[in-house]
């Protein structure tokens, strides 16, 4: 789409993003819009199409990159998914995300009879699967493609039920670790044959969130399951992982930062620029837009302010940056706020970036 006043892109988000990771000279600056489920509005489909329905995900995406020119596209296991291949149930509401119904692990002695699933025929890895390798083949020389995957915290929480889960870490430590190694071990025997695939992998662990453990207990229940994924990937052939952590993440930025992913994508609750003097020599930083107060409910000359914003605190960050949502846009988002948005990284994103621009 050309506006008036901004240069029209000279690379594809393939060719971006790949220049990008390899510190080479880009146009500009990549923009991420976390479309989720926001998607299946643009096929009229329900949320739960885009869970269920390969034709119907695929189809969404590409609707996706046609109106909004999105930078990339990809297949999510789910917060739940590696869960619910392990024996959780889950929930789909035709206008919500997946939730889980059923939790595998009720009383302690159900961690006995459960073990690592099928890298392929586990759950709905194969729909996963099946969605990236159609997504390569649509859009795959236009725009990067990646897997998701929850992290061993969240998928934990999961198996068990998360308000139990938390109640383990201080009672049954033990148990924790237990479901934390179950949940690793699942999930890096996926990752293995995700990796086969031409993709990059991302991995959200929301509720291994500063807003809900406390420091120590990343430390010792978080952390090294993350690291041994991050490790895994990496030595699967892909690229450092991007890692997204909801909520306030701040006093865990060096541990995020210590796992070996080569990205942060933060929450809006965070402040960019602290996080930029604190491992912006480490890792690239990612986000962090409010999804709520200004995509959703704002305007869109809200969404270029708080874009400038994102850029004046992040854009010299030593390891660079991508403007990006703080986490995943709203479903009732208005179509000229997510316009807005790539509109901002085109007008102000274009390098050599000027920070008088963003003032």
């Amino acid at each position: 789409m050309s506006i008036a006043g901004v240069k029209k892109d000279q690379m594809t988000a393939r060719e971006r993003g790949k220049a990008f990771m390899e510190g080479k000279p880009i146009d500009r600056i990549p923009c991420n819009l976390f479309m989720g489920d926001y998607a299946a509005k643009l096929i009229g489909a329900k949320v739960s199409d885009l869970h269920l329905s390969v034709e119907k995900n695929v189809a969404a995406q590409i609707a996706a990159h046609k109106i909004y020119e999105t930078e990339g596209a990809g297949a999510a296991v789910g917060l739940g998914g590696i869960a619910e291949a392990i024996g959780s149930k889950l929930g789909f509401p035709e206008q919500g995300a997946p939730y889980v119904r059923d939790f595998a692990v009720k009383e302690y002695a159900d961690l006995d009879n459960l073990s690592v699933p099928h890298p392929v025929k586990g759950g709905r890895f194969s729909h996963v699967l099946q969605i990236t390798e159609r997504l390569l083949e649509e859009l795959g020389d236009e725009v990067p493609i990646s897997i998701g995957v929850p992290g061993p915290f969240t998928t934990a929480g999961n198996l068990r039920g998360t308000q139990n889960f938390m109640r383990d870490l201080y009672k049954n430590p033990e148990l924790a670790h237990r479901l934390l190694r179950l949940a690793a071990d699942s999930t890096i025997s996926f990752v293995k044959e995700a990796a086969k695939l031409d993709v990059s992998i991302s991995i959200a662990d929301p509720t291994a969130s500063g807003s809900v453990i406390s420091e120590n207990q990343f430390k010792d229940f978080a952390f090294p399951y993350l690291k041994e994924l991050v490790e895994a990937i990496i030595k699967a052939g892909k690229s450092k992982p991007t890692l997204h952590i909801c909520g306030n993440t701040k006093k865990i930025w060096g541990y995020m930062a210590d796992t070996g992913a080569g990205m942060l994508s933060l929450d809006n609750q965070v402040d960019l620029g602290e996080a930029k003097q604190a491992v912006g020599d480490r890792v690239v930083l990612m986000g962090n837009v409010r999804p709520t107060d200004t995509m959703y409910l704002g305007t869109p000359a809200d969404v270029e302010a708080n874009a400038r914003e994102c850029l004046q605190k992040a854009y010299d960050n030593p390891r660079g940056y991508i403007l990006a949502l703080g986490c995943g846009l709203p479903i009732r988002t208005p179509p000229e706020n997510v316009h807005a948005l790539t509109n901002a990284a085109r007008k102000y994103g274009q390098y050599p970036l000027n920070p008088e621009n963003f003032i």
